[in-house]
């Protein structure tokens, strides 16, 4: 999200921290102590701004300066004096987990320079799901040399294993009167109607609604509101290749939006676009029905494959 209303929440984040008590009970609770902390929250709460607010305070710093660089030609991260982060979701991050291990050992090995202790932020942790094990184990043998913060919004599929070994932040979604505060006294608009009737506590969702507003506002209405995944309006009235698909579909695995989601928002489109399509309704939504049967019989971590496979019927 690279526009003005991100840009003002993004400088204004540290405000909404402070008039959050909860919020800013968590802040202080993480700033104040180098222990292993695991943030977890829903898919439209900003953990990220949350995270460099926390190094800001940390470490006082007006704002954070971090390079990329990249390890042994496969692991890209950013470094700082204070800390190192690794960011899962990154496209150019190698799929070989078993080199992120050998990267974070090899940072764990080395002695600290500025601090008692290495503190490592590793974000969406969720995806090192394969590798819990070998984490686990660093975790018990450099416990003295290094502290972690890690973030993920799927919570379900860390094991208790690595659970245990955390102070666990749960972070709730901003209630929407909250989020109406936020865009009048930050943002100076309206939060969109149709989001207040909803009800709706998701703010990153919020942010792109009064984009939409401002760049296209034939398309808000209150159907267009309940997409679960908006950039499917875009997606569902183009070709696509298989390489889109995949891009798509590991995009829609990371923010949450299941077989089920990604169903009802094409329903949503179809009416407000009369999509054309070449297999049936009842076709589709039989193959959908399939597809989530069978998921609950595999590994959760495969959603993306069944997304995937979605998505491929309906858009080729």
């Amino acid at each position: 999200m690279n526009d003005i209303y991100f840009n003002k929440l993004k400088n204004n984040f540290l405000n909404i921290i402070n008039d959050n008590y909860n919020l800013n009970y968590n802040f202080n609770n993480i700033v104040n102590n180098n222990f292993n902390f695991l943030i977890y929250s829903i898919y439209g709460f900003p953990i990220e701004l949350l995270v460099d607010e926390i190094i800001k305070k940390k470490y006082n710093l007006n704002y954070i300066n971090k390079i990329e660089y990249q390890w042994e030609k496969c692991i890209n991260y950013y470094e700082n004096p204070h800390f190192i982060e690794i960011n899962l979701i990154n496209p150019n991050i190698t799929k070989n987990k078993e080199s992120l291990t050998k990267f974070i050992l090899n940072i764990l090995k080395n002695k600290p320079i500025t601090s008692d202790k290495h503190l490592i932020i590793i974000k969406n942790i969720d995806i090192f799901k394969e590798h819990f094990s070998v984490l686990k184990i660093l975790l018990e043998i450099f416990s003295k040399n290094a502290y972690f913060i890690c973030t993920t919004y799927k919570m379900s599929v860390i094991e208790n294993a690595i659970i245990s070994r955390f102070t666990n932040i749960r972070i709730p979604l901003f209630q929407n009167i909250e989020i109406q505060n936020i865009f009048d006294k930050y943002f100076n608009k309206k939060l969109n109607k149709y989001l207040i009737e909803n009800n709706t506590r998701n703010l990153t969702f919020s942010i792109f609604i009064s984009n939409v507003e401002d760049k296209e506002p034939h398309l808000i209405n209150e159907e267009f509101c309940k997409l679960k995944y908006p950039p499917f309006i875009n997606i569902f009235n183009k070709k696509n290749n298989i390489e889109d698909i995949r891009k798509i579909s590991y995009n829609c695995f990371q923010y949450n939006v299941t077989i089920k989601d990604i169903i009802s928002d094409w329903i949503i489109i179809n009416k407000i676009n009369n999509i054309k399509i070449k297999k049936s309704f009842d076709d589709i939504v039989k193959y959908a029905s399939d597809l989530e049967h069978k998921l609950t019989y595999t590994n959760k971590g495969r959603e993306a494959i069944f997304i995937e496979l979605l998505l491929c019927h309906i858009l080729l």
